[in-house]
């Protein structure tokens, strides 16, 4: 069957993190299903609802900017932390109002911020810069012009994702240690499974000294709760699954 309208897509692949007390800016951005370029809505409106079911925005107009739908709040901090919160945005792309875009989000004490950029990468790994894949390299005919953005924003929402994993209460991180490095080791691993090259490249043993260095930011990843001691650092990774003792039948 024929698709009515043009599929677009939410391009936020984790739960927004909306930090109480704090302004910020929310955003939406969507991609063309066919190219996976962004794409500019006409205009549109976001509500964001509490867990209760009220809202605590009902319909606002949102603002375009480099065509990315956002949104500037500052949650008062009476406002309850936890889960069950959900960001919808209503929006209008070519003369044709879209279904709502719904996403779960919490309202948490501290967000911890995408604190990598492009300059941090090539600081490590100076070759990247000469090995952008064609599709995000902006001096490419058709290239998005991207760089390595998008391999930048990955990491970071697989960082997270992360503080969700393990099943503790992420709105009550008060701090993260070490999730710089995570951050920046993880955003490189993403870069170089982005080349191609074969077993015998230099690029394998990139990735192969990355894969090491991720277990050693592992071990330093630690998460500092509101809810218990000051002095108390928990490690960050995730939950352990335990299997009966003895080998399957």
């Amino acid at each position: 069957m024929a698709v009515r309208v043009a599929t677009y897509a939410l391009a936020r692949p984790a739960p927004y993190f909306i930090e109480r007390g704090a302004l910020q800016t929310i955003q939406a951005p969507i991609r063309h299903g066919s190219s996976g370029a962004l794409v500019e809505p006409d205009s549109g409106t976001v509500t964001i609802v509490r867990p209760d079911g009220t809202n605590l925005v009902s319909g606002v107009a949102v603002s375009i900017t480099s065509s990315i739908a956002g949104y500037a709040l500052t949650p008062a901090t009476s406002e309850a932390l936890g889960e069950g919160w959900e960001v919808r945005w209503t929006l209008t792309i070519g003369g044709t109002v879209y279904p709502t875009y719904r996403q779960a989000a919490y309202l948490v004490e501290y967000v911890p911020p995408n604190v990598i950029s492009v300059l941090d990468l090539y600081t490590r790994v100076p070759e990247l810069q000469h090995r952008i894949p064609q599709s995000q390299d902006a001096t490419t005919r058709g290239g998005s012009g991207e760089g390595w953005q998008v391999q930048i924003d990955e990491a970071y929402y697989d960082l997270l994702r992360r503080l969700l994993d393990d099943g503790r209460k992420p709105w009550l991180i008060r701090e993260v240690t070490g999730y710089r490095n995570w951050l920046l080791i993880r955003a490189l691993q993403m870069c170089v499974s982005a080349i191609s090259f074969g077993a015998d490249s230099s690029w394998a043993e990139q990735a192969k000294g990355l894969f090491f260095e991720m277990k050693r930011v592992e071990a330093t990843f630690r998460i500092q709760y509101s809810d218990e001691s000051a002095n108390m650092r928990r490690g960050g990774s995730p939950t352990f699954r335990l299997a009966p003792v003895g080998r399957p039948l």
